[in-house]
This record gives C-alpha cells, sequence and structure tokens, in this order.
C-alpha cells in the first residue's frame, strides 16, 4: 500500500547513490531472495520502461561494489527546462493552490475520494477528508507548484493530481534537502494514455527548479531495485467488524468468540499521567524524537515548526499523547492518525469505515529492578 503518512517513510531516492551500510543492506539475503522473485514472477520489472531510464537504483546496483556517497549526477538550475513537460492534445497542466484555493482544495478531494487507493478486489476505498488533505498538503516549506494537476482542455475537469512535499533527511551523517511524493490520483478513464511517466517527468522538473535533487516515495510495488523498506504491524481495534467487512478472517482452530477476546481493548490505559499533547510540549516531543532517529543511517529531520504540523492534535485526524515524569519533564510519547476507509461491499452497512492508524513510539529504557 502506498503511504499517507506525513512522517516520511523513506524509500526510493532517485538521485542518490546508497553509503556503503545503506548498500549493504539492500544487499541482505533475505531481501535479495525477495526481489529476485518477484522479478521471476513478474519479468518486466528486469528493466522497467519508465524507471530503467532514470537516475534510480536499478536491480544491477545490487551485485555493484562500487558504489559510493554522492549523487548519481551533478546538476545546476540552469540546466533544468523552463517548459512543462508536454501532454496529450486534450489535457493541459492546472495552476492549482491547494493551500490558499478552497475551490482548488475541493477539486482536488473529489479527485482522490473517487481515484484514490481501492484494494485489488474493489472492496474498500480510502475516505480523506479535506482536513486530512490541507494536514498533508502544507507541511512547512510547501511549494504552491508542487501541486501537480492536468485538466480536460474541453471540459476543464481536473483529471490527475500528485502533491509533493519538501524534507530533509540524514543519509549516514549528511542532510541532504528532498521532496517526497505524498498523494496522488489519476481518473480511471485517462490511464489507458500513459499520464504517469509524463506526470513524474514534470514532477523532477520542478523540484529540480527550486535546486531539490533528490526524490523519494513509497510503493507496494517493485519497479527499481528499493532503497530502503519498511514494515507496518496490524493489530485489530474490533475484530468482529473486520470480519464483517472482510479484511480480517478467524483462523483456523479458533473461533469468533476467542478472536474478540484476544483483541479486546482495555477500559482504561494503565500508564500513570499520560495526556494529551499541548504546542507547549513541541519542543520536548521534538528532542524525544530527534534523540530516537538519530541512531539510524537513515532518518529525517525535524524541527519545532515541523512537528508542531505533523503531531499537535487535530480532531479526527492526529491524536498525541505524552507522559511526564516525576519532574515534568516528557519521557515518552504516543501518536497516530486515522484514515479512514470506506467498505463499498458489505451489505447491511456499505458505508461503514474502518479505521487504520500509524503510531510512533518515543519510550524511554526502564531501569531493572535489582
Amino acid at each position: 500500500m502506498k503511504s499517507t503518512n506525513p512522517i516520511s517513510e523513506l524509500c526510493s531516492p532517485s538521485k542518490y547513490s546508497p553509503h556503503p551500510s545503506l548498500k549493504n543492506y539492500v544487499k541482505d539475503p533475505a531481501m535479495k531472495a525477495k526481489v529476485i522473485a518477484k522479478r521471476k514472477e513478474t519479468p518486466l520489472l528486469s528493466k522497467h520502461k519508465y524507471w530503467g531510464s532514470q537516475l534510480a537504483m536499478q536491480f544491477d546496483d545490487l551485485d555493484n561494489e562500487d558504489l559510493v556517497t554522492g549523487p548519481v549526477k551533478q546538476m545546476e538550475i540552469k540546466d533544468v527546462k523552463t517548459t512543462p513537460c508536454p501532454l496529450p492534445e486534450d489535457l493541459e497542466w492546472a495552476d492549482l493552490d491547494i493551500k490558499n484555493n478552497e475551490k482548488n482544495l475541493q477539486e482536488v478531494y473529489e479527485l482522490l475520494r473517487d481515484y484514490y487507493i481501492e484494494d485489488y478486489d474493489s472492496g474498500f476505498r480510502m475516505k480523506l477528508s479535506i482536513g486530512y488533505l490541507r494536514w498533508v498538503f502544507t507541511p512547512p516549506g510547501s511549494h504552491k507548484d508542487w501541486a501537480v494537476g492536468a485538466r480536460s482542455k474541453e471540459t476543464k475537469e481536473l483529471i490527475l493530481f500528485a502533491n509533493i512535499v519538501p524534507t530533509k533527511v540524514s543519509i549516514a551523517g549528511k542532510v541532504v534537502d528532498m521532496a517526497e511524493a505524498s498523494l496522488g490520483a489519476i481518473n480511471t478513464k485517462y490511464r489507458s494514455k500513459r499520464l504517469s511517466p509524463m506526470v513524474l517527468t514534470e514532477i523532477i522538473r520542478r523540484i529540480n527548479l527550486k535546486g531539490v535533487w533528490q526524490f523519494f516515495m513509497s510503493t507496494d510495488k517493485i519497479t527499481f531495485a528499493p532503497f530502503s523498506e519498511d514494515w507496518f504491524y496490524r493489530r485489530e481495534l474490533d475484530f468482529k467488524i473486520m470480519v464483517d467487512v472482510g479484511l480480517s478472517k478467524v483462523p483456523e482452530g479458533s473461533t469468533l468468540e476467542k478472536e474478540i477476546e484476544l483483541t479486546r481493548i482495555p477500559e482504561s490505559a494503565n500508564i500513570p499521567g499520560m495526556r494529551e499533547m499541548t504546542k507547549e510540549d513541541v519542543p520536548q516531543v521534538h528532542a524525544l524524537l530527534a534523540n530516537y532517529v538519530k541512531k539510524f543511517t537513515l532518518h529525517q529531520i525535524f524541527t519545532d515548526e515541523l512537528i508542531e504540523h505533523i503531531l499537535l492534535p487535530r480532531e479526527d485526524i492526529v491524536y498525541t499523547y505524552v507522559v511526564p515524569g516525576a519532574d515534568g519533564k516528557l519521557t515518552d510519547f504516543v501518536s497516530f492518525y486515522i484514515v479512514p476507509y470506506l467498505s463499498l461491499i458489505h451489505i447491511s452497512e456499505p458505508t461503514r469505515l474502518g479505521m487504520i492508524s500509524y503510531a510512533v513510539f518515543c519510550l524511554k529504557k526502564k531501569k531493572k529492578k535489582k
């Protein structure tokens, strides 16, 4: 599944060779076996028609011992094209201002509502709110022209959209300005026109014009050699509902009643002092998170302003809770954001929502009792 997480889940910088330690990770036997198996399953992945021609890691790079840290190709803004990538004759690039123009944001909302991620059986679709989109699309430093859209020349209907947000990433101690793909969709009637390569080319042109040369995205499809990989853990909050809508099944040898009991949520939290995060907590939460991520070779750089934007609670969108110690200083925090899913096939309640959340934990190490 494509990520909707505003806290970057790093996967594929398009113009950066991996640090040796990252290269060794990419060459991990288990990961290599997974990539090789996928290539055998889908031979076309050996040389992707679009990504195979881009400055992205290719499958052959997995065995390249000469890769070094640094840009694949040095470029300057003066080398970047100033004219947009050509589109089919019946389409034109749209000038969107999703931060200040409510009509534009409504258009994007309707496009994503109708054409953004569905599961493979077309049984579920994300039901993102306008408030959620505003939160994801407008982090500190966002650029108006990084909201890429196209319209039909005849009807002026918005038929595709892709949003890019700026971020800073530490790679083996070197801080690099990057662009991160967040959300995008194409009207199904236009997908036969092979618009994705055109949109990606235009995205890269626009970020290059800002002096940014690295671009990454997360994806569940292996179209070129992965730069990094992440996992998620699913935990049912209401097992019966998950079974009702077809997202879970009762394991063989178990019963519905047993699984409901196993996944039952306590009525109250057993963490003394736990409370909702406030604006005054931003510096301490920032310090906790920064201290946690610095142990990774590859991690995002945060600021107080960014922490306030992505973690400060917003009703029905994001929630963050903190735990103060005896001296009042924060020792722990947890944050999750909610992505509602619409069930398209449920008979008795066709509009029932399944809530998917992502959590960030920063927990202090507890001293063992002697």
